[in-house]
Parts: C-alpha cells; structure tokens; sequence
C-alpha cells in the first residue's frame, strides 16, 4: 500500500508541475492576441508537454506528436500495429489516472498505454472486454474508471447480431441464449516505478442490441448513474454509479423504452408493445434509433437523440421519467452537442436544395427552451462535419465534412466562431477574423483542441487536424486561426485526441456530442463521430 501511496504522490508532483510549466509557456498567448506562444517543456526523461495521439488508419498505429506551440511540433514515437494485435484502432479517452485508454473492436479488447512515465509512452497491454467494443468513456463520478461499450457482433449473416458473445452468452435465459451488448468497467493503476497496469473490473449485459453510447449524472442532489441507449433496441439502460450503494453499484436497475405510437407510425410501424422495463428481462425493440445523449450540468437532465423518430428527449435522472420532447421533424437538424455549462443543445444539420450546413441551439436556461436557428452565409456549400466546444464555452469550431456529392462545393474546411454571443438576449454564433480555416486537401479531417487555464474552463491554445490524404497532422493557433506547422504522422491518419498531465483532472478536454448524423443508419458518414473523431 505505501508503495501505491508514493506512485500516487509522484504523479501528482508531476501532474502539478508539468502542467504548470505549460500555462507558464502559453501565459501571454490568449485566443483574442496575435502573438505566438511556446508550450515549455518540463525538461525531464520523462513527458515533454501536452501530447497528441494519432490514429493511423492506414497501417494500425498509433503515433504521439509533441505539441510545442507554433513550432517546433514533432513526432516522438509510434506504437506499431503488432502491439495492438494488428486489429483497426478504435476510440482513445484518458483518465485521471494519467492512462490512456484504447479500444480495439476486432480484437475484443481496450489498449492501455502510460503517457507520462517515459520520454515516449509505452504500450502495457490490451485487457481483453466484450464483444467489439466501439467507444469509451471516462467516469464522471470516478475519473479513474473507464468505460467501454462493446457493441456486440456484427458479422454478416450472423443469428446473433450486436450481442457480446463473450460475456452474455447465456442458455439460461429465457426467450434465447445471448443478452445483448453490454459494457465493460475498468480501472487503472496509478504511474510510475513497479506500477501494475489498469484492470477489468466486470461486464454488464444489457439486454439490448444496437450500437451503444452513454452519459452520466452527477451533482448536486442528482443520483449517480449512467445511461446507456443500444439504437437496434430502441431503450436506455440505467446503471448504478453511486459507490455508497452497496447492493447495486455497478449494476443495471432500470431500463428506459423509448418507444412511441407516434414515433412507431413514422416508421411504418404498429403500435407499442407494453414492456416491464424490467432489468433482467428484454424489450420489445422499436424503430426510435437512440444514437447521441449528453448529460447537462445546468438542468440536471439527460438529453437523447432518437434519429428515426426525430426528437431529443429530456430524462429525469431521478424518476427517470421523459419530462420534455424536443420536435426535429420540420426542422433540417439530424444530430446535436451540449454547451460546456450545460445550458445550449447545439443543433447541426444540413439543407441539400441548397447544399448548407445548418446549426441552432436549443436554451435549455431559457423559459419556454426557446430555439434559435442560425444563418451563416460561410457554412453554404457545405456538408456538416464533427464540432466541438472549447471547455471555456467561448469558442466552437465545426469540420466541412469531404462530401463526395457534387452539391458539396467547400471541402476541407475548419470553421472558429465566437461562442461567447450565445449568452447575449438572442444567441448568436460569429465567424471569427480568419475564422474559416484551408486544411490540405482531399481525405478526411479530424480534430481536437489544446485548452490551458482554470479547471473546468480552458481556453482554446491550440488546434491539433488530421489530414488523411496527406498523412499528416497540422498545428493551428487559436489566437489568429492560422496552420502554424504541418508534421507527417502514419498512414491516413484518423482520430486524434490532445494530451496533457491534468487535463482529465481538470475536466479541460473538449468535447461535442456522439453525434447522429443519418436517418438511416447504421450509414458509416464523416459526421457519425465521437469527440475524437472516431465513427462507429
């Protein structure tokens, strides 16, 4: 125990001083200045600075480029394909443990990488999961705990599509052999000498098939749990979060069907079945098609997006409850984020006749949730693409996603508006000065942001895009929106996630929504992404 103890210490000097040096480098470089700034290194063996990982589609490798600032970026290693089993890469996360966390579909399994220890991070092993895990999430109750959703098999053909085969196969069950998908909880280790690597705590069965994504509750006076939707099934599983809750932490208490008559008949369907919701007992699937579900701090209340009914549903963490249906039906918007405070859902759709890409946002601190649609003269020709939110809530950056339709004229394209204007009596979203943003051209982009400052409410630094033509990875500035450098990486670069000691910790990652994108799924679209830039 003493010995955890002191890895535990270490790595908060270390967490500490690391993160200091870098908001010391960046100290006189603010997103409204035009003066370049230099993220300082800590001088060490160990971790130089903030850090981006990149996933190599092309040859199934993950390289780590440091981020330095304007210049100086540069590659400090690559994991080979052999460390992950030779299997695609899949959805990246880092928890407060300093870990980074990997999902590796095909092989059933998460990567676990330390980041901090070493000059350049080292592979420790792939824990193996469920049955083809697709995204992953940090606990927000325990930064520490990850969690992977493990969409079950998808084979061609196969009797048993989107069930963990590996952990829920189950010829006790009434009504069949196989539960469902499920999720897989692990925890890490604390870094440093003699350290043991992160662990697989256990697997839940959900029941329920379908592609799955989750949100969580927590707060003040809001029960600790998580909500898990599965899209084949049309529900949304309840966890318990809360570690004071002996009998049930950790375990399904209640399932959520999202079901209605009205939603069915759109979908060319009868009408519902009555279901007992029942944890141990499946539902009747529907046609609703949960896809995107975030959490927001503001209300208190979970939001989903039911792509094939076309609503965002609200969702009482407590009584679990549907208390507000948000209609999308006559408006052109198919997938949405949250605001950093938790008060906007960003909505984001497009219009073909003519080609746009279309955003509004929903008030959810407003009376009434008033909606405000936006005309953005400078998303025309556009197809929609991931967007994200700087943990500050003053800037939002949104990809022109590389349509291959005639009707897309602007390509390769990164879009900065000032996102502080939301707040004003009618929100608003402006392009900043320089604010659409020329990537090297042709393959796909993906993004993420380097935020510096006070917990909970980073500012936007840097920019980290890939270029998946190019192989490639360039470096914007956020303070005049310009590409600073350009570093090749591996082959067709995807995902990519910024790093650095502390910013888990720090909640200072930004993030959009797992978003929904098409009303047909499950299409693999440039915009059905993570915060990552991983596709399902």
């Amino acid at each position: 125990m003493k010995s955890i103890d002191n890895r535990h210490l270490m790595l908060s000097y270390a967490r500490t001083g690391m993160l200091g040096l870098a908001l010391i480098g960046l100290a006189g470089c603010s997103a409204g200045e035009t003066s370049s700034g230099t993220v300082t290194t800590g001088g060490s063996a160990a971790l130089q600075g903030p850090l981006v990982f990149v996933n190599n589609t092309g040859d199934k490798t993950l390289t780590t480029v440091a981020l330095r600032g304007d210049s100086g970026n540069a590659v400090i290693g690559t994991i080979p394909a052999a460390e992950f089993g030779n299997v695609a890469l899949g959805d990246m996360q880092v928890s407060e443990g300093e870990w980074l966390f990997l999902n590796l579909g095909a092989g059933n399994s998460v990567a676990t990488i330390d980041p901090l220890t070493n000059a350049t991070p080292v592979h420790e092993t792939n824990l193996a999961t469920g049955t083809r895990p697709v995204h992953i999430y940090r606990d927000a109750t325990d930064g520490e705990i990850m969690w992977s959703m493990n969409d079950g098999d998808n084979a061609g053909g196969t009797t048993t599509p989107g069930d963990d085969l590996i952990n829920c196969n189950n010829p006790a069950r009434v009504g069949g052999s196989v539960e469902g998908g499920s999720v897989t909880i692990l925890h890490n280790s604390h870094l440093g000498p003699g350290a043991v690597p992160p662990t697989v705590e256990g697997t839940i069965c959900l029941l329920a098939d379908g592609h799955k994504v989750a949100a969580f509750s927590s707060g003040a006076g809001i029960p600790k749990r998580v909500f898990v939707s599965s899209t084949t099934a049309g529900e949304i599983a309840v966890i318990d979060n809360d570690p004071s809750s002996v009998a049930t932490y950790q375990k399904m208490i209640a399932r959520i069907d999202l079901c209605t008559d009205a939603g069915e008949a759109l979908n060319g369907q009868g009408p519902c079945d009555v279901n007992a919701n029942a944890a141990n007992t499946p539902n009747t699937p529907n046609k609703s098609n949960p896809h995107g579900i975030r959490f927001s701090k503001l209300t208190g209340k979970v939001y989903s997006i039911q792509e094939n009914y076309r609503t965002i549903v609200e969702i009482d963490p407590d009584s679990l409850a549907i208390t507000n249906t948000f209609p999308l039906s006559t408006t052109p918007y198919t997938a949405f984020g949250i605001s950093p405070d938790g008060r906007f859902l960003l909505l984001r759709g497009q219009t073909t006749t003519p080609q746009a890409t279309k955003l509004g946002v929903i008030d959810l601190g407003t009376a009434g949730n008033p909606v405000t649609d936006f005309t953005i003269p400078q998303l025309d020709g556009t197809a929609p693409g991931a967007f994200k939110f700087s943990p500050d809530g003053k800037r939002f950056y949104i990809l022109a996603g590389n349509s291959t339709s005639a009707s897309v004229t602007k390509k390769d394209r990164l879009f900065a508006f000032d996102a502080s204007t939301l707040t004003s009596p009618i929100p608003s979203l402006a392009l900043l000065p320089g604010g659409e943003i020329f990537l090297l051209s042709g393959g796909a982009h993906n993004f993420d942001v380097l935020a510096l400052g006070a917990s909970g409410a980073g500012e936007a630094k840097y920019l980290a895009v890939t270029n998946g033509a190019a192989n490639s990875l360039s470096i914007i500035s956020a303070a005049d929106n310009t590409i600073k450098q350009t570093v090749p990486v591996g082959l067709t670069p995807g995902a990519v996630m910024v790093y650095y000691p502390g910013a888990a910790a720090a909640n200072n990652q930004a993030t959009s929504s797992l978003m929904g994108g098409s009303a047909a799924p499950p299409a693999s679209l440039p915009e059905r992404l993570d915060d990552h830039g991983m596709p399902e």
